[in-house]
């Protein structure tokens, strides 16, 4: 530009015209989009994200932004505190919180007033619901989804917890009361708030304050976690703890190959119990994210792709342990399942599936959750008739008049009925006076309507984006079920998402491992879980089939990990690069319904090790759970998925490898 202004001739005064004119038009529609922005109201940016959570709230009149650089310059530019809500696409009270407060006229009106609220979600956005949640457990003592956390414009948290209701209710302040009062310290006593934030960032980063690694590794760590998992185990139901219980796929595969009786036993015990419940769907496969109950009876409906991965491998791996039918058959229902609901034509997994859905097909009214996967008595009926069928399914799935969803906090579940195996064949056999054969044949054609009925219901919608780390987990899940079973096409699945999640998610000119995919967009850069999950499938798929670009594309995935997340002072793995835009830089080595990076990592890191005679790999794997066995020395039963390959690494030190 500075050298055409230079050259004074005809051609120059009408380029400039020309110029000056296109920079008029960029102006003045510069100007109209701005007017036009500025006329919109409601949530309307999250319409442009990629996330199907986020875009659920496009139509709130609440005025949400993403999280990003442009809510925190508004925040700071008006002086005003920042509210952050974190869910996901299938939380149920997620959507509770939508429709009775972010719908809320009122409540909206309160948020755009004195706040900038930014919607996140946290499948795609992993760190910034760690920090936040770590605050929110810290000093509340519990925390879940959706979150609600009241923030600085510098995004330092000062106030918050989980579900609020509009108004107080359920031993919980109210929306309203909680926005009017907070509106009021900011504008009156901001310094105080200010500090307030302050100091729990400077708490939470003190906690997360350096470790001194273990010098050398053995047997006390694997053993108290054995003790600790015996103390909590429910003997008469399976699982650790009380309601609500969670699958814990972790737990099941360290007892299971712990080399202990004991442990195989409660981890046996504990997968025949959940195949026999309401958290396995009887009619379909899959596996509910949790049972609000201590037998596995009631769950909460949402299908995860992260359970269907690990709980299918847990199962396998039980099957490889006593070579029990039983076991192989429940992983390939799962398998088929994640396969026929949860599969993308070109390859990839898709997130969940939601536990809310419609209940007519008009979609009038909003939607109940487990209304697809849950019967009346009604609905029995109509589906098999009131003679020898119906009352087979009563006694085979535990359904009465009254229904059997009792455990139901709420009452949501009223007159509605979970299947679950309630009596097994042998059972059935006796109380219906039938033979095997005709037994199997009522029992097929019983299963046959009911699903027929059920999928003729409103479907449950699916969060169709493809996470990096969760498809990780499915081809490692796919490649040893198709070895284990047998089964050529779960190899070659497990192939067909490798190829999808390296040609659609990894920019390899970059070396940049995305999180998320959705419709042909990629979304967010990927953290330290996704490079070391895909990484451990491709090690996975590469033993099964030999193909030696998949060590290759493993070997570059690690080498990017260590790059980008390695701790080279203490070991370990960060979930974010150092470069991260939060106030606190996550590192864990607990597992929770998904594995942890650094468990992940050492499983990787052994295999690579040895597969590619990379001395580095092993001393980085030792290094890492050197960390890890300091960090967690008190609560080793935190990190179940490291804990499997401790053994090989007792024997080590620091200085063996590396």
């Amino acid at each position: 530009m500075h050298h055409l202004n230079r050259i004074w001739h005809p051609m120059t005064v009408t380029l400039n015209r020309c110029l000056s004119t296109c920079l008029a038009v960029v102006l003045l529609l510069a100007t109209t989009l701005s007017a036009a922005t500025e006329e919109k109201t409601g949530g309307w940016r999250l319409a442009l994200e990629s996330s199907p959570y986020l875009r659920l709230h496009a139509d709130n009149p609440v005025e949400w932004y993403p999280w990003g650089e442009e809510a925190f310059d508004k925040a700071r530019r008006e002086n005003k505190p920042v509210f952050i809500s974190i869910g996901y696409f299938t939380c149920h009270w997620c959507h509770v919180m939508a429709r009775e407060s972010f719908s809320n006229p009122e409540i909206a009106a309160l948020l755009n007033a004195g706040f900038v609220s930014i919607k996140v979600d946290r499948e795609q956005r992993p760190d910034v619901d760690a920090a936040y949640m770590d605050y929110v457990v810290t000093t509340s003592g519990q925390g879940g989804w959706p979150m609600s956390v009241w923030a600085t414009p510098e995004g330092h948290p000062f106030f918050g917890g989980t579900y609020y209701p509009p108004e107080p209710g359920l031993g919980r302040p109210g929306m309203t009361q909680i926005l009017s009062t907070l509106d009021e310290i900011w504008r009156e006593t901001p310094e105080r708030i200010r500090a307030t934030a302050q100091n729990a960032v400077a708490m939470l980063r003190e906690m997360a304050s350096p470790v001194t690694p273990l010098s050398r590794l053995t047997d006390e760590l694997p053993a108290r976690a054995r003790k600790q998992f015996a103390a909590g185990y429910d003997e008469f139901h399976g699982g650790f703890g009380q309601a609500p219980k969670f699958p814990q796929p972790a737990r099941l595969l360290f007892l299971l190959q712990s080399g202990e009786q004991a442990g195989v036993d409660m981890a046996l015990h504990t997968l025949d119990k959940m195949a026999a419940g309401g958290i396995y769907d009887q009619l379909e496969g899959g596996i509910h994210r949790y049972s609000t109950d201590f037998e596995w009876r009631v769950p909460h409906f949402e299908k995860m792709l992260y359970d269907q991965a690990l709980v299918a491998r847990a199962y396998l791996v039980a099957y490889r342990q006593t070579r029990d039918a039983r076991y192989a058959g429940v992983a390939r229902e799962i398998l088929d399942f994640a396969l026929e609901r949860m599969h993308d034509d070109r390859g990839g997994f898709y997130s969940a599936l939601s536990a809310d859905s419609h209940a007519r097909h008009d979609r009038s009214g909003h939607m109940e959750e487990g209304v697809y996967y849950t019967w009346t008595w009604e609905q029995l009926t109509e589906a098999l008739g009131e003679g020898d069928l119906r009352d087979w399914a009563a006694a085979r799935y535990g359904m009465t008049e009254q229904g059997n969803a009792l455990s139901d906090p709420l009452g949501e579940m009223a007159g509605r009925n979970v299947p679950y195996q309630a009596l097994d064949t042998a059972a059935l056999v006796r109380q219906f006076k039938l033979d095997l054969i005709s037994a199997g044949q009522r029992d097929a054609g019983v299963q046959q309507r009911l699903l027929k009925a059920r999928q003729a219901r409103p479907p449950v919608p699916v969060d169709d984006k493809i996470v990096t780390a969760w498809n990780g987990y499915m081809i490692t899940t796919l490649a040893m079920g198709g070895r284990l079973l047998d089964e050529p096409r779960y190899t070659a699945a497990a192939t067909a998402t490798a190829s999808f999640v390296m040609d659609e998610l990894y920019d390899e000119k970059a070396g940049v491992l995305y999180r998320d995919w959705r419709q042909g967009e990629r979304g967010v850069p990927g953290f330290s879980d996704d490079y070391a999950a895909l990484a451990q499938g491709l090690v996975t798929l590469f033993k099964v089939t030999g193909e030696k670009a998949r060590l290759g594309q493993a070997r570059q995935l690690v080498d990017s990990l260590l790059a980008r997340y390695w701790d080279a002072d203490e070991g370990g793995f960060y979930s974010t690069p150092a470069d991260t835009e939060l106030w606190l830089r996550e590192k864990s080595a607990s597992d929770g319904a998904t594995l942890s990076v650094n468990g992940v990592a050492v499983h990787t890191l052994l295999d690579l090790g040895r597969l590619a005679s990379h001395r580095d790999y092993t001393g980085k794997a030792f290094r890492t759970a050197a960390w890890a066995g300091a960090r967690l020395q008190d609560s080793p039963e935190s990190m179940p998925y490291l804990l499997i390959r401790w053994p090989e690494l007792m024997e080590r030190s620091p200085a063996d490898d590396g």
